[in-house]
């Protein structure tokens, strides 16, 4: 018996050891994060909070240094998002993305939109009809190789995540306990973009992150941070 053990516990620990580096095929990961978009049934969202630009985003808003506001994010699935702010050092700007066209109300901030664009796309993605054929439109479009998929680790939790394994390759990282996104990051004309999705243990709740940040070449210069949200909000059209 005693001779039996040692070949036993091995096999044991490689057993657990293969389940725990299980990775689910690109596709699967798409099903579950899209599935468990429409579980939550939510067609209109308000989310309250405060965003914080710096670096570019700060000078393409007018200011000189890093400036604070309130803002809001009004989704109107699928595919209608915005993103305004209103505060004594950003004046009133806004950004819309409806109908997959971006545009600027007052001046442009270039993380602003790609953040909305992000937004829009992740969280505004279903799994019926082509829900996931725009999502993996939308992916390859930032140059994610849709084909390949590995295990990582995002804030201290396990994620799952779809493209290239270098530093460098497009990536799309999504939570691996609650097919919820973590992150996207790629380059697009010479510029690295890297949006996370942080934490939702959020005063939202479950269905939307605590914090939104958007980096530029490495510098973050956009951040969202959630204070209270109603996936259930009466958001007009006129708004988009």
């Amino acid at each position: 018996m005693r001779r039996l053990r040692l070949p036993l516990l091995l096999v044991a620990v490689l057993a657990v050891r293969t389940a725990l580096a299980y990775v689910p095929a690109p596709g699967a990961i798409f099903r579950h994060l899209l599935t468990g978009r429409d579980e939550q049934r939510i067609s209109t969202a308000r989310v309250e909070g405060t965003l914080v630009l710096a670096g570019g985003a700060s000078s393409e808003a007018g200011s000189q240094g890093e400036i604070q506001s309130d803002a809001r994010v009004l989704l109107k699935l699928p595919g209608r998002c915005r993103l305004e702010a209103n505060g004594p050092e950003t004046g009133k700007l806004a950004v819309v993305q409806a109908g997959g066209q971006l545009k600027n109300e007052g001046p442009a901030v270039a993380a602003l939109g790609v953040g909305l664009g992000e937004l829009c796309a992740l969280f505004g993605a279903r799994s019926a009809g082509d829900g996931r054929a725009e999502l993996e439109a939308h992916l390859k479009k930032r140059g994610v190789n849709v084909g390949s998929s590995w295990l990582a680790r995002f804030g201290g939790h396990v994620a799952f995540v779809v493209g290239g394994p270098k530093d460098g390759d497009a990536q799309f990282w999504v939570f691996k306990d609650s097919w919820l996104p973590a992150r996207i990051r790629w380059t697009e004309g010479g510029t690295r973009w890297d949006v996370r999705f942080v934490d939702y243990n959020s005063p939202a709740g479950d269905w939307f992150p605590r914090a939104v940040e958007v980096s530029r070449d490495g510098e973050r210069q956009v951040r969202f941070t959630t204070l209270s949200g109603d996936p259930r909000a009466n958001v007009p059209d006129r708004l988009f």
